[in-house]
């Protein structure tokens, strides 16, 4: 089976309480403490400006998911809007000083992870699909060994999320940014209005991938000449920048050995998160 670095990351997240909640009627009363845990975060806090309460932060300190945060998945205002995810982390996090739509989104990935572990253990029994043979097979994956991806890369200056890459068949310099989960958000609402407009579904992944990731092409910010440069570029340079910001993108590593029941290839296979991520039924 295949190595794969900076594994469990998560799988030593303590049982018991590192923190009390002073004055708490739940623990004078009966003698309960909510547990506390610490996050690392993949992007070590390096790219959030000097302003942001995220900036040096290394890793975040959460509470572990109780039935107040059920209620928050249960919510169908919250499902509607899109927010139930933004909500739960909200909740959990410690630091309230802290907007959650400034996270980047490796970042609010492994809160995700550790605020899941917290609430409902590190099994997780997800279906996928075999590619060698098609079948798909209900797998039980452990959380615990889901690693972290690190930043590695230097930014163009201290405090900032924009990187810069050489382009090997136009050889422009291009700078580009990671998501945060707001522009991960916007990404997405406009994709949507886009379609209801059109009236059909245009697949434009490509190029509002790149639109929503280059902030600058030889220096040039204007978005409308970036936008020009993008439907021109040529689809090795598309290809090569895709390939290296998902390589260097700062997030947790889900992907994962998997063995086919049909026919018992091997190989790893890609985490699917799905609406039973938070509400594992089979495994209660």
């Amino acid at each position: 089976m295949t190595n794969r670095p900076n594994n469990d990351i998560f799988k030593d997240i303590p049982k018991e309480a590192v923190d009390q909640i002073s004055n708490d009627v739940v623990q004078d009363d009966f003698g309960w403490t909510v547990p506390y845990e610490i996050v690392p975060l993949p992007s070590k806090g390096l790219l959030y400006s000097k302003e942001s309460p995220l900036h040096g932060k290394s890793s975040l300190k959460i509470k572990a998911m109780t039935a107040r945060e059920e209620d928050i998945l249960a919510s169908l205002a919250f499902m509607k809007e899109g927010s139930t995810i933004k909500n739960l982390i909200a909740a959990c996090i410690c630091d309230k000083s802290i907007n959650v739509d400034d996270l980047l989104v490796g970042d609010r990935n492994s809160l995700m992870v550790a605020i899941r572990i917290t609430g409902y253990g590190t099994n997780y029994s997800a279906s996928v699909p075999c590619k060698n043979c098609g079948i798909t097979n209900k797998k039980v994956f452990s959380l615990g060994e889901i690693g972290i991806k690190s930043l590695n890369l230097e930014p163009v200056s201290e405090g900032s999320n924009i990187f810069s890459y050489t382009l090997p068949v136009s050889k422009k310099e291009v700078h580009f940014k990671f998501r945060t989960i707001v522009e991960d958000n916007e990404r997405r609402r406009e994709e949507q209005r886009r379609q209801a407009v059109l009236g059909i579904k245009e697949d434009r992944n490509v190029t509002n991938y790149l639109r929503n990731a280059i902030v600058a092409v030889s220096g040039i910010t204007e978005r409308h000449k970036i936008e020009k440069f993008i439907d021109s570029m040529p689809a090795y340079d598309s290809r090569s920048l895709r390939k290296f910001i998902e390589d260097n993108e700062p997030d947790v590593d889900l992907n994962m050995e998997y063995n086919c029941d049909n026919c018992r290839s091997e190989g790893i296979v890609r985490l699917p998160i799905t609406s039973e991520f938070f509400w594992p039924s089979e495994q209660l």
